[in-house]
């Protein structure tokens, strides 16, 4: 049986450190979510005010393992946050959770979040005792739907309707499942 972790765990890899959130974050973060651009996938609306932010921080560094954990994306060398990675929805008894990823633009197509989810999904499998985890991309978003494959991820079956309401508006979304001993 996996143990309970009791402490939010840190990652180092190659170039990054994938930690807990920590308050200097708010700016960091704060350029994450406030570019729409980049968030025309997410399954939320940007932020406009570094307050709905401030208020977001609390549940980023929040820990629950049994619900969910957000970790920073952090370069190594500067130690600038860059991007996140989390999990959520997390079904303790299905032994199943959903996943997300988001980086800054200037830092996408280097392989970072790949790099920085390896350590999350080995963590999930081997110390929480997960069996199955979920990616739900939007069909347009491309490049989370070739990085979950770059991860072992498939793609299962077709488009689930009106899956997430964004801003007022139904988006539809595909599920990419990565089930323990297929990771890449």
């Amino acid at each position: 049986m996996a143990r309970r972790p009791t402490k939010q765990p840190t990652f180092d890899t190659k170039r990054l450190s994938v930690r807990p959130y920590r308050a200097g974050d708010l700016k960091g973060l704060h350029a994450l979510y406030s570019d729409a651009e980049n968030l025309r996938y997410w399954g939320g609306a940007a932020y406009t005010l570094l307050d709905e932010t401030r208020r977001a921080m609390r549940w980023h560094m929040a820990y629950r393992p049994r619900d969910y954990a957000m970790w920073a994306v952090t370069e190594k060398k500067t130690g600038r946050l860059i991007g996140m990675v989390n999990y959520h929805h997390r079904h303790i008894r299905q032994k199943r959770v959903d996943v997300g990823w988001l980086i800054l633009p200037k830092h996408q197509g280097k392989g970072l979040t790949s790099e920085a989810m390896r350590p999350v999904l080995q963590h999930l499998f081997d110390d929480l005792g997960v069996h199955k985890v979920e990616a739900l991309i939007r069909p347009g978003n491309k490049p989370s739907q070739a990085l979950a494959r770059r991860l072992g991820f498939r793609k299962e079956g077709g488009l689930v309707r009106d899956r997430w309401l964004v801003s007022g508006v139904w988006h539809s979304v595909l599920i990419y499942g990565l089930i323990a001993g297929e990771e890449r």
